[in-house]
């Protein structure tokens, strides 16, 4: 799965800065450039922020997947490109992890197994038909499993969202959005101001 995110400027943009620097004109592709980069790494930052503050997951684990392409001063824009695979449920919080055993009445412990993927939310009884059960592939393998059908085998494994879905998160990227932008504006103040001083 693949999320991506543009930070970019428009004509408009590129005029009124061409105008603040006057004579010096000819630096604005490199004034945006250079803040339209800053924005980047900057939602970058936010983005692994933002999606580990509600997900159960890793602010390296989110990195992992994102991909910054550059502006350069022939293409004003930037992009964020999120790529990966639903993560397996037992990447998230799982109760227990262990193979499922019985009691001395012979019932099986646990009854259900529980699954969390966001830290705003609980732990949730996997309670499809087949059962999800915990398992250990020949491979080594560990995952929560559950039957195709009333056969035992075969057998399939249960997954959480992938991370891209994370980043699309409506909460996630408007607050991605928002830095990016409030960046964006004060990189653009700030190398305006630095060209102008230096003359």
């Amino acid at each position: 799965m693949i999320e991506n995110f543009d930070i970019q400027v428009d004509e408009a943009q590129l005029n009124d800065i061409k105008k603040r620097l006057g004579k010096l004109e000819g630096k604005a592709p490199a004034v945006l450039r250079n803040a339209i980069n800053r924005a980047a790494q900057k939602a970058k930052t936010e983005t692994k922020q933002e999606v580990a503050s509600r997900y159960i997951i890793l602010q390296k684990d989110v990195a992992e997947t994102i991909r910054v392409t550059k502006a350069s001063t022939s293409k004003l824009s930037a992009k964020l490109t999120s790529v990966g695979s639903p993560r397996a449920l037992t990447k998230f919080k799982v109760s227990p992890k262990r193979i499922v055993t019985r009691t001395k009445r012979g019932k099986p412990s646990p009854a259900v197994y529980k699954a969390q993927v966001m830290k705003a939310g609980e732990l949730k009884p996997l309670s499809g038909d087949p059962k999800a059960f915990f398992a250990t592939m020949k491979s080594g393998h560990k995952g929560i499993m559950e039957r195709v059908s009333s056969r035992r085998l075969p057998i399939k494994e249960l997954y959480g969202p992938a991370i891209p879905s994370m980043v699309k998160n409506e909460e996630v990227l408007e607050k991605i959005k928002k830095e990016a932008a409030e960046t964006l504006e004060k990189r653009i103040e700030a190398e305006v101001n630095n060209i102008l001083q230096r003359g």
